[in-house]
């Protein structure tokens, strides 16, 4: 299974990230990147996006940048062991999606720590974060 294949299963379990659009573009050894495309459902009543969305695009991009291991090894997405969010800017729906992108920054084989940030498509910086994460066990993902 090629790594196309195995973002792929990632993007096609059922859970959390399905449910609020969060799809895998990216990851590799210290890299990953999500992107969700803005419904209103992402909106606040102010018809901002919401700033959980932009915790949880960053949660799971910072978290995948200490987790990747090629293809036949198991998926073994990180586990957040503390996570720091800054708001930096607001974006609406009309942006069209958003996009998170994340860089491992050091660590060793039982914790490891990444930084990343939120974008709009061109390129407008929203949020950063940065936080300490572990290799997970092997998700359980339908066969």
């Amino acid at each position: 299974m090629g790594d196309i294949n195995r973002l792929k299963i990632l993007n096609e379990a059922a859970g959390f990230n399905a449910r609020n659009g969060i799809m895998l573009t990216a990851w590799d050894d210290g890299f990953g990147a999500v992107r969700v495309d803005l419904t209103a459902d992402h909106v606040n009543p102010m018809q901002l996006v919401h700033g959980g969305l932009y915790t949880a695009m960053l949660d799971v991009a910072l978290a995948m940048t200490g987790s990747f291991r090629p293809a036949p090894e198991p998926l073994t997405p990180g586990l957040t062991l503390s996570l720091t969010t800054q708001f930096l800017a607001a974006a609406t729906g009309d942006e069209g999606y958003l996009i998170a992108e994340a860089r491992r920054t050091g660590g060793g084989k039982s914790v490891f720590f990444a930084a990343g940030e939120v974008l709009t498509p061109d390129r407008r910086l929203i949020a950063t974060a940065s936080g300490v994460f572990k290799p997970g066990r092997p998700p359980k993902l339908p066969v």
